[in-house]
């Protein structure tokens, strides 16, 4: 059966490219799989059945049979089956902003922690020498690749290329560094929209979508596969829990097994390796796991409390108090057996409504008299 790559979902199906065919075809799911709830995203590797190729053989349609395992799967966008990441960032237009790199290191190695991770540095040409210099040498110890490139100049474009060659990439960051204005420079033909903010100086958000672009390749090159991704917002960035947030920073992992407290945080403890020995490691990477912990700390506590609450809703507690009681989940209303107090209660209520009923008929009957109030006897005839 052919194999293909998902290179983009649209509302009327999925483009993908078969290097068996040499041709992109349109395809639709097959309808047992929609059935089954599968799901199809950019980066997937497929199985086609009911392929047609048009005259020209460049072009065509299929039908998704399969979907094959996936070797990882990027949640923001859905991209799967990513071989390597570079963050891409800017020393100016806009600011280089440490803490945003290194939560986008941690959000990656939680996401793709299979894929390599590379730190690209676009428009390398505003900066100078000490400021590049000093970055690669915080990032560079952390077995982390700092390219250094700039779209304008295509300083660096070469070295990108080789990195690229062979493999499905992505290329994230924050919005305005110059991600679209790279890949159109690594393949011209492709042309997509960028856009700069004249008042500022810095690009604009232009990307809304992800898909798979196939990178311009020379006879001795192997052709790769990159992917450009719109920009996060903090919000969506994962957070992991404040105990594990140190064995995301590679420097504080090595130092953290010698601590005194397997439940370290690394802040203020008494007998702290990585404290100890914090000179070892660069300012701005420990005020980055730092502003991380606080982080993790605030997030724990809300899920905590929004789980309380969602949990008292659902369970209820009995056969004792002080710590004898055990939860149960609480049924339904129309499931419920009637309690006694309720039964009591709705009893209590009739025999209420029953005397009032009582009153109101006695109103309109007669007074009750005996015989002596009458003045005479039954029998008798009144004269």
């Amino acid at each position: 059966m052919v194999t293909a790559t998902v290179l983009r979902r649209h509302a009327g199906g999925y483009l993908v490219h078969s290097d068996e065919l040499g041709a992109s075809l349109q395809c639709s799911l097959r309808s047992r799989l929609k059935k089954e709830g599968m799901s199809i995203f950019t980066g997937d590797r497929v199985e086609l059945a009911e392929v047609e190729l048009n005259e020209g053989g460049e072009r065509g349609s299929a039908v998704i049979a399969a979907r094959l395992d996936r070797q990882n799967l990027l949640s923001r966008p859905y991209i799967a089956n990513v071989d390597q990441v570079f963050i891409v960032q800017a020393t100016h237009q806009p600011e280089w902003n440490g803490l945003l790199c290194d939560r986008y290191l941690v959000h990656l190695r939680l996401e793709l922690a299979s894929a390599r991770h590379f730190i690209c540095i676009n428009k390398c040409d505003l900066s100078c020498r000490e400021e590049l210099a000093a970055l690669r040498n915080i990032y560079e110890p952390l077995d982390y690749t700092v390219l250094l490139v700039s779209a304008k100049t295509g300083e660096g474009v070469s070295e990108l290329k080789r990195h690229l060659s062979g493999k499905t990439s992505v290329l994230t960051g924050p919005s305005g560094v110059g991600k679209s204005s790279l890949i159109n420079l690594l393949n011209p033909a492709l042309g997509l929209k960028v856009d700069v903010n004249e008042d500022l100086n810095v690009g604009r958000h232009t990307t809304t979508y992800s898909e798979l672009y196939r990178l311009a390749s020379s006879c001795n090159e192997i052709t790769g596969w990159i992917a450009d991704t719109p920009g996060f917002s903090l919000g969506e960035l994962k957070h992991p829990q404040p105990s594990e947030v140190a064995w995301q920073f590679p420097e504080l992992a090595a130092l953290a097994a010698d601590c005194k407290f397997g439940d370290c945080l690394h802040l203020v403890e008494q007998g702290c390796n990585i404290l100890a020995n914090q000179s070892k490691i660069a300012e701005q990477r420990y005020r980055s796991y730092a502003t991380l912990i606080e982080e993790s700390q605030n997030e724990a506590r809300l899920r905590k409390e929004t789980s309380q609450k969602v949990e008292h809703g659902l369970l209820k507690y009995v056969g004792g108090k002080e710590g004898r009681a055990r939860a149960v989940p609480k049924l339904g209303a129309r499931y419920r057996a009637q309690s006694k107090r309720r039964a009591r209660q709705q009893l209590a209520d009739y025999q209420a409504a029953d005397e009032d009923v009582d009153e109101t008929a006695n109103v309109n009957e007669p007074p009750f008299c005996d015989e002596e109030d009458l003045g005479f006897k039954a029998g008798e005839e009144l004269s």
